[in-house]
């Protein structure tokens, strides 16, 4: 991945996710509705060569929105800019969607004709997406209010490996590999070597449940279920259940995991679960 450091302000134009105001990611990152469709004559001009043009026409269908980048230098805002990339990340495992940046310019979307660059970030493809999320003002009033938490969260490994898994698993077409994934993402966040079935089975229904001993039942049922699932799965086994829906629900799950961590602002504690 390349990024460009120069001046105070760049732009990261983000495929998969729109929003229908500025909304304030922290203090250096603001994400930003995008209401122009791409000019590629002017695009054309801006980049250096047919491959990366070609990137970009590849890629414009998806890019809905994009991320403002302010700093005081140049050197700052290269580090910014670099770090702006896991908010695409985090907020694709928040909403459960596919959020990428393949895309750096001088000038916001609506503004192309007064850039005087565009730089393709990376040449992975993952901007390619079938559809976009739009922010709901739901969603809006979520970030303004546990944002925070989850970006801070982000320190640690754990939860920054449970939000890589979530927002990358789409990235591999095979289902089982994406079941692998998804499991790591949520098996990074409780710390279990043996009896895993029925422990991470426990731990978050403990950890969802909100002491309401009824709804803690059916998620350890359920999720029991599921990782049954997952080691038919991930181990090769022949499946009578649709693959394709323990994907699904598997990547709920760990959405639901993660957006509970950001709102309660800590991971899961496994000795607290178990004797709070």
């Amino acid at each position: 991945m390349s990024i460009i450091g120069a001046g105070n302000e760049t732009f990261l134009y983000v495929n998969g996710l729109a929003c229908n105001k500025e909304i304030h990611l922290n203090p250096s990152v603001t994400l930003l509705p995008s209401t122009s469709s791409f000019n590629f004559e002017v695009a054309y001009k801006l980049v250096k060569s047919d491959i990366d043009f070609s990137i970009i026409v590849l890629s414009s269908e998806s890019i809905s929105s994009s991320l403002k980048i302010e700093a005081s230098d140049a050197q700052e805002l290269a580090v910014f800019s670099w770090n702006a990339q896991w908010d695409c990340i985090l907020l694709g495992a928040i909403f459960n969607c596919e959020v990428m940046c393949n895309l750096q310019s001088d000038r916001n979307i609506d503004e192309l004709d007064e850039a005087t660059y565009i730089n393709v970030t990376n040449y992975g493809f993952h901007g390619l997406l079938k559809s976009v999320y739009t922010l709901s003002e739901e969603d809006e009033k979520w970030i303004e209010k546990y944002y925070a938490n989850a970006s801070n969260l982000m320190e640690n490994e754990k939860y920054s490996t449970a939000v890589h898994a979530l927002a990358s698993y789409r990235w591999h077409s095979m289902p089982r590999v994406q079941l692998a994934i998804l499991w790591s993402g949520i098996e990074s966040l409780f710390n279990i070597s043996t009896e895993v079935s029925f422990r991470v089975s426990l731990y978050i229904a403990l950890f969802l449940a909100d002491n309401d001993n009824t709804v803690a039942k059916e998620i350890f049922n359920e999720t029991k279920k599921l990782y049954n699932k997952r080691s038919s799965a991930v181990h090769g086994n022949k499946m009578k259940e649709n693959i394709e829906d323990a994907v699904f629900d598997s990547a709920s799950l760990l959405n639901r995991i993660v957006r509970h961590c950001a709102e309660v602002g800590y991971l899961p504690d496994v000795d607290n679960l178990l004797f709070n």
